[in-house]
């Protein structure tokens, strides 16, 4: 044990003395040791059996190493990697880009350098061995496809080198990183059929002038029932507050309200119900914010860490983007979307559209968590109708021979759980309409950039242009 520590101290301060001013990131470590370990196995000689063999074998090895350890110490701190993203917005399927750049500032020539990069973004591999000249520098590009919409880290990069004797190893960290959002895409939707009587934004802003229609029925008190609308006299007979009914139709307001309960998603990618749920999810609110009724939307949902994803119905090109931004990193969790539904209760209000994108077609069945009955989220859609909000559901398919990424118990056939499901859902004048994961679907999400292209000639040389196109 003793001699082993030894030699880690040996070791560590032969590391001290190669790296002695050199900044945080900057390594040098020898490659191959054997030359190194001659020299005093030579001096030691030298003093035994003086001979001028050892001292030539000597000052020849001390020479070398001194040379190469001179080599990289001078391009230590003379070079730099610079990376360059190609496009701004990335889609999923869109290719996305990079320009590196090796720059030498060093008198002494890059024989060969590793470029190792440390990217997450799926089938990018930007690493490469180049070489660079004296003074000068070395370009080369990467790309990859977006197969997947997600947040990804970019780098950090290390740049791996040594001298020409290959006895010495120069690596050189560059820790910088930046995040790559990946959106998911946008297509064109099917006719989607929302509840009856929904207004534009603008005729919701009209609404006021226009007045609101009393109901003969009353109800009782909710969160966030004006009391205005309180009805003393069936408040003081039944012993707690009601209210009358308004007769208003839906808002323009309407919440995207997507399960992502990994239960009971199937499938991989897009032929699998989580990403063409959120596809029709991101879909659905660019069809809604961008067309010409101004509506407002909102999102709720719980991924992974099973904190709610709630962005409160907003106008606008600016809110798209924030639904795109957050469904771009989201993954499947653990809270049903009857669990949602249920503690999203008070977030909803009153007068607004809800619709709700789900694979679940299960039987509706309530079941008690603690000491609260929770009911499914067929039971909660049931609830949100009877207090003044209009629902509609998307019900995503999959077909039998779609494999499921959690084990689950046996279903029923999914063709009749769905159209049971639709059946009971039409008796509260609640439409479902029933979609099939993996569905061709047009990109709708589009924008022109420009793209650099670079060709070789058949002759060596380079030729470079600029393709200006179309991508979504």
């Amino acid at each position: 044990m003793r001699r082993k520590f030894s030699g880690q101290r040996v070791a560590q301060v032969w590391d001290e003395i190669w790296n002695r001013g050199l900044p945080d990131g900057i390594h040098i470590a020898p490659r191959v040791s054997w030359p190194l370990a001659l020299l005093p196995l030579l001096f030691i000689l030298q003093l035994l059996t003086p001979s001028l063999t050892w001292i030539t074998l000597f000052l020849a090895l001390g020479g070398l190493a001194g040379l190469a350890y001179a080599w990289v110490r001078a391009q230590a701190q003379a070079l730099d990697v610079v990376r360059t993203r190609q496009g701004s917005v990335m889609v999923a399927g869109d290719t996305f880009g990079e320009e590196f750049r090796l720059i030498n500032r060093s008198g002494l020539p890059v024989l060969w350098a590793e470029v190792e990069d440390s990217s997450q973004l799926p089938g990018y591999q930007p690493s490469r061995v180049v070489g660079c000249a004296a003074q000068g520098s070395f370009r080369w590009r990467s790309q990859a496809v977006c197969e997947q919409r997600g947040v990804f880290r970019l780098g950090p990069q290390r740049l791996i080198l040594g001298d020409p004797l290959g006895l010495f190893r120069l690596t050189v960290a560059f820790p910088k990183t930046e995040m790559l959002l990946v959106y998911p895409r946008v297509v064109h939707l099917p006719s989607i059929t929302l509840p009856r009587g929904n207004t534009s934004g603008r005729d919701r802003r009209r609404r006021p002038l226009m007045g609101s229609l009393r109901s003969p029925s009353v109800r009782d008190y909710f969160p966030g029932d004006s009391l205005r609308h309180v009805h003393w006299p069936s408040t003081a007979r039944r012993g707690h507050l009601m209210v009358t009914e308004m007769e208003i139709e839906p808002s323009g307001d309407l919440w995207i309200v997507l399960d992502l309960d990994r239960r009971v998603h199937r499938g991989q990618g897009e032929q699998g119900t989580l990403e063409y749920s959120i596809i029709l999810a991101a879909s659905l609110a660019a069809e809604l914010l961008a067309g010409g009724e101004h509506r407002s939307v909102g999102l709720l949902a719980a991924g992974a860490d099973e904190t709610p994803i709630l962005l409160p119905p907003q106008p606008g090109q600016a809110q798209l983007w924030q639904i795109l931004a957050a469904l771009a990193p989201t993954q499947p969790g653990t809270v049903s979307l009857g669990n949602l539904l249920h503690n999203s209760r008070p977030i909803f209000g009153r007068g607004r559209t809800v619709v709700v994108i789900t694979p679940d077609a299960g039987d509706g069945e309530t079941r008690r968590e603690g000491d609260k009955e929770i009911g499914s989220w067929v039971t909660e859609l049931v609830y949100l109708q009877g207090v003044g909000l209009a629902s509609s559901v998307l019900l995503v398919e999959t077909t039998p021979s779609t494999p499921s990424t959690q084990p689950t118990p046996p279903q029923k056939n999914g063709n009749q759980a769905a159209e049971a499901i639709q059946s009971l859902l039409a008796r509260i004048d609640v439409p479902v309409q029933i979609l099939q994961a993996g569905q061709p679907l047009r990109a709708a999400l589009t924008f022109r950039r420009t793209r650099r292209v670079v060709r070789t000639t058949p002759s060596g040389g380079v030729v470079v242009y600029e393709v200006e196109e179309e991508v979504g």
